[in-house]
């Protein structure tokens, strides 16, 4: 029996359908015995042209993304979507990310409100906390002026956007151990709609053997859950992610592509780029 706990949160992939009841397979598998829950939760779909992994262990933490960036004034870039956000903590999302003076965007750097969010000495959860309540507002006027020029990306076969961003911050929490925590902004059934901050998300590497996988965006390419954790046992996550998001962009070019940047967290807090991409 493979003693490596594992756990696999995905926020659920895109459907055409704008609330669906998603089943979550969550695997803990230890020296013990082999668990398998099954959960079942109404969730909000959406979708979003990016792909995002971390991966949270006792000893590392890694987080991968693709680097395309659909412009709301048209247009693609390369952007970086992984941030050092201080000496300890890294931060990622999905959705929205920096937009510019226009007269259909409103200006909002999500990266300097996660800085602000990390204070001197907050943990994953509480930056988190602080980036969901300072940032729901200007999501939600980013959201009701480019909600229709999203669904226009996504395109007539594909399903509608139905929350403007997700996001992460990794580092060590105040016991030290390695965790990731964030959530997502969702609309309500309002006229015009309200965004809201979703239940939150908590990955801690808690002991030796164990690790956590969190996906979102766009991993409709990927292969089972037991040929990722075989990948990640066989290779290490750097090497499984770089592998997993360069099926994803042959599968779906337009909606994830560019360079692949990737980051690893040490236990000790020490933080090393394995491919920086465009994160410069």
């Amino acid at each position: 029996m493979n003693n490596r706990g594992s756990w696999i949160l995905r926020a659920p992939p895109p459907t055409v359908q704008e609330v669906t009841c998603v089943r979550y397979r969550v695997t803990n598998r230890t020296r013990q015995a082999a668990v398998v829950l099954l959960l079942n939760l109404c969730w909000v779909t959406y979708g979003t042209a990016t792909t995002v992994l971390v991966y949270v262990s006792w000893q590392e933490a890694v987080i991968a993304a693709d680097s395309l960036s659909n412009r709301t004034e048209g247009g693609t870039r390369s952007v970086c979507k992984i941030v050092q956000v201080s000496d300890h903590m890294l931060f990622v999302l999905a959705g929205a990310g920096l937009t510019q003076d226009s007269h259909f965007n409103p200006y909002f750097n999500p990266y300097d409100v996660a800085r602000v969010s990390v204070g001197s000495n907050r943990s994953p959860r509480e930056a988190a906390t602080k980036y969901a309540n300072d940032a729901v507002a200007p999501l939600q006027e980013i959201w009701r002026a480019n909600r229709t020029r999203w669904s226009d990306i996504m395109g007539a076969n594909r399903p509608k956007p139905t929350r403007p961003q997700d996001f992460m911050f990794v580092g060590l929490n105040q016991a030290g151990a390695i965790s990731a925590s964030g959530t997502d902004f969702i609309e309500d059934g309002s006229t015009p709609p309200n965004v809201r901050v979703n239940d939150f998300h908590e990955l801690v590497g808690k002991q030796p053997g164990d690790f956590s996988l969190y996906e979102t965006g766009i991993y409709d390419a990927f292969p089972s859950d037991d040929q990722i954790i075989k990948w990640i046992n066989s290779h290490g996550a750097p090497a499984a992610f770089k592998r997993l998001i360069e099926m994803q962009i042959k599968a779906t070019p337009d909606l994830v592509g560019g360079e692949i940047s990737i980051v690893r967290l040490s236990r000790d807090g020490s933080i090393q780029w394995v491919n920086r991409g465009p994160c410069k």
